[in-house]
């Protein structure tokens, strides 16, 4: 809810405002302060639609073409080109200024059997290097990478470039079969003013080739070495959209009426939410539901 009420005037007889001028400013003051939690509370309310994709969440940079500079970009990816063909790992970059992959290495082609022609001409390709992800594990990482942008893009901008993400999931090799691969991918060059401009991945094969059918995720603060998330989150603790929605909430210290509000839901749906994110993480209160959700990579 918009703090209407919380500019508290303690008034006494040595304390007052004497004029209808010092009346005016501390109106505006309060005016100014209502309409920056109304851009905060809209912005919120965006960031959690359900139709949101990763370009949307990329032109939430708003980078502009006067604080990039291709011709260093150029000389920069050239080296990557040149390491790319003595690695044995699949390299890759994304240009997030122009919504697009911006080079893949050969290594994509005779280790995981993608067209050779798509690869060199990837800028063209569209998103042809998730064709060959599993289709759940593609739907699972779509999912991933969206709430990473969420969370990211929730931070002060200079602690966004902070961020590594690392993910264990199946893709087909060259034989046509699905193999465990780890990816990596972290920003690479930044625009003037700190924003994430390139984007590097690095895809392996994993040594554990154990099956699985679940994405395994981990987000690491590559500045302090922080761990944010685990390897996976079993599926009875699985929350849905809404109740990661909730418990984020709560964590930043929302009653559950002001949830009701923010949300347009009924204060008892709430309450309906918060019994099933306790029951699904089977913990007592709500600070050990954050915690745990936290260590399973739910939330961060």
């Amino acid at each position: 809810m918009f703090p209407h009420k919380q500019i508290i005037y303690k008034v006494n007889k040595y304390n007052f405002i004497r004029s209808s001028v010092d009346f005016l400013v501390a109106l505006q003051i309060y005016c100014k302060f209502v309409i920056q939690q109304m851009a905060i509370y809209s912005y919120l309310r965006t960031m959690i639609s359900k139709n949101i994709t990763p370009k949307e969440l990329w032109s939430r940079q708003q980078i502009s073409s006067l604080d990039i500079d291709y011709n260093l970009w150029n000389k920069k990816r050239e080296s990557i080109q040149n390491f790319s063909r003595m690695s044995q790992s699949c390299i890759f970059t994304v240009d997030v200024f122009k919504a697009r992959y911006d080079f893949a290495s050969d290594n994509f082609s005779t280790l995981l059997g993608y067209n050779p022609t798509w690869i060199k001409t990837i800028r063209k390709q569209g998103d042809v290097l998730e064709d060959r992800i599993h289709p759940d594990d593609r739907s699972q990482l779509l999912e991933y990478q969206i709430e990473h942008g969420k969370f990211i893009y929730s931070l002060p901008q200079e602690e966004r470039n902070d961020y590594q993400q690392i993910f264990q999931y199946r893709i087909l090799n060259a034989k046509g079969q699905y193999v465990n691969v780890i990816s990596r991918q972290q920003v690479l060059e930044k625009d003037r003013n700190g924003k994430a401009w390139i984007i590097m991945g690095v895809v392996d094969i994993s040594p554990d080739q154990t099956f699985t059918e679940k994405i395994k995720r981990t987000i690491i603060n590559s500045k302090t070495g922080e761990i944010f998330a685990q390897a996976f989150t079993p599926a009875e603790k699985q929350l849905t959209n809404r109740e990661k929605e909730i418990l984020l909430l709560i964590r930043q210290g929302f009653l559950s009426k002001e949830i009701a509000d923010r949300l347009d839901i009924s204060i008892y749906t709430v309450n309906n939410h918060r019994k099933n994110i306790l029951t699904k993480l089977d913990v007592d209160n709500v600070m050990e539901a954050i915690n745990t959700a936290r260590d399973f990579g739910i939330i961060y």
